[in-house]
């Protein structure tokens, strides 16, 4: 056990030992921004709010404690399912899964990295689990995740349910600040016809975690779900069809055939993914952070298909281990993840959205205005990127184009941000003009 352990740890430090020459990315530089001068009563303050992500200290050391952490989780997956051949092989697979990679290398992803974590210690040492059930559901994914635990042992339920009812309010709150300042009328309805969004959510996520089909940062699939992209979010495609047997095919495992850990497993990845699968939508519409949580469950499914095959271990494993280490690269800086957004998902509007950004901070507008362009062939009637063209043509005094554009974009305003979308509109008629984000 101790060898395997070791094994572990080491190849998973190894692995990612070159994210220490990786600076901040994304959303890692406005914390680090916001923080900066910021002051602390001690240094357990500190360090506390440096583990749970909500400060950065340098790049190097921030990127080591995600390697850290993500190489425990790991470890505990092995543990906590009995350090048998099967958990070793889920931990190397979870470990080296592309999927990950907003886990296991983008400091921002803390806060999917530690709920796992802190689940998995709890069924390693149950003693602990006054301590580590709290901490967990201290995270929102982990208030929805630890709901799968007393399929594992009852003994947790009663701390479940405390903390349950001492965390209720914070959890109220920030599903509610969500709701009111990101979702659109559509995310906040839930009919019939959601099921179509929620089988082919769960589906791009099954494919995408068991075999890489496209990693990247910003994802054109479900894009825009609840606008521009509605109609496409709501057809029967592909996703949808090849989504009927794989669910099928897992729900006759859970519940009609004897419970074993890949019946657990299956439900570990269904119950982490459920906030995620776009029936209330909180957030992004696809991101791989959030598949980091589920993907233990899923992997150790996988696992036992593996175990006692060497060649098909190896085979997924160095499939897995080559994608994310020429993907890991593009987190060398904020210039690279874009760029390499834009070419692994040219068809993400957000992506050329994002990049446009970029020039635009740095004074480069004509880009800028050639990028917004590119995002606008690919979605024509996003709001966010017709007015964003109608403010470049204004600031190039191209008043006329830019009226066009701005009514095109009153045209296009997302059902349910018609009050904040009237307000920056009238700004943008008094001469306030501005870039929308």
């Amino acid at each position: 056990m101790i060898e395997r352990i070791c094994w572990i740890l080491l190849l998973n430090l190894c692995f990612f030992f070159k994210t220490l020459t990786y600076k901040y990315t994304s959303d890692d530089i406005p914390v680090q921004q916001l923080h900066k001068d910021r002051k602390y009563r001690n240094w357990l303050e500190y360090r506390f709010l440096q583990v749970r992500g909500d400060i950065r200290t340098s790049p190097q050391q921030d990127h080591a404690l995600t390697t850290i952490l993500h190489s425990l989780l790991a470890m505990f997956i092995y543990l906590a399912f009995g350090a048998t051949d099967i958990s070793f092989i889920a931990a190397l697979l979870f470990s080296f899964n592309p999927i990950n990679n907003q886990g296991s290398v983008w400091i921002s992803g803390r806060g999917y990295v530690l709920p796992p974590l802190f689940i998995l210690i709890t069924m390693t040492f149950p003693v602990l689990a006054p301590l580590t059930v709290g901490a967990a559901m201290y995270f929102n994914l982990g208030f929805v995740l630890v709901n799968m635990l007393p399929l594992w042992s009852m003994s947790f339920l009663p701390f479940i349910i405390i903390y349950a009812v001492f965390l209720r309010k914070k959890m109220h709150h920030d599903v509610k600040q969500k709701a009111d300042f990101e979702m659109f009328d559509e995310d906040k309805k839930v009919h019939p016809r959601k099921l179509i969004l929620t089988l082919k959510t769960l589906t791009f996520y099954t494919i995408h975690a068991l075999i890489p089909i496209k990693t990247t940062f910003y994802h054109s699939f479900m894009q825009s779900l609840a606008g521009s992209g509605k109609a496409k979010g709501y057809s029967l495609d592909r996703y949808f069809w090849i989504g009927i047997p794989i669910v099928a095919g897992m729900v006759w495992k859970i519940f009609f055939t004897p419970w074993d850990l890949i019946s657990f497993g299956l439900i570990w990845w269904f119950v982490g993914l459920l906030p995620f699968l776009n029936t209330f939508r909180l957030s992004q519409e696809i991101a791989e952070r959030y598949a980091y949580a589920p993907l233990v469950g899923l992997m150790l499914a996988l696992a036992h298909i593996c175990v006692g095959n060497p060649a098909l271990t190896a085979g997924i494993l160095a499939m897995y281990a080559t994608k994310l280490w020429f993907w890991m690269d593009s987190y060398q800086d904020d210039f690279f993840l874009v760029e390499a957004s834009c070419l692994n998902s040219p068809q993400s509007w957000f992506a050329w959205h994002v990049k446009a950004l970029k020039r635009w901070d740095v004074q480069s507008h004509k880009e800028a205005m050639l990028l917004w362009t590119m995002a606008k062939m690919i979605s024509p009637k996003e709001f966010k990127i017709l007015f964003n063209l109608a403010t470049m043509l204004k600031i190039h005094n191209q008043h006329a184009e830019a009226d066009a554009f701005i009514k095109e974009a009153e045209r296009n305003v997302p059902k349910g941000q018609e009050k904040m979308s009237e307000k920056i509109i009238k700004d943008w008629h008094e001469g306030k003009a501005a870039i929308l984000v």
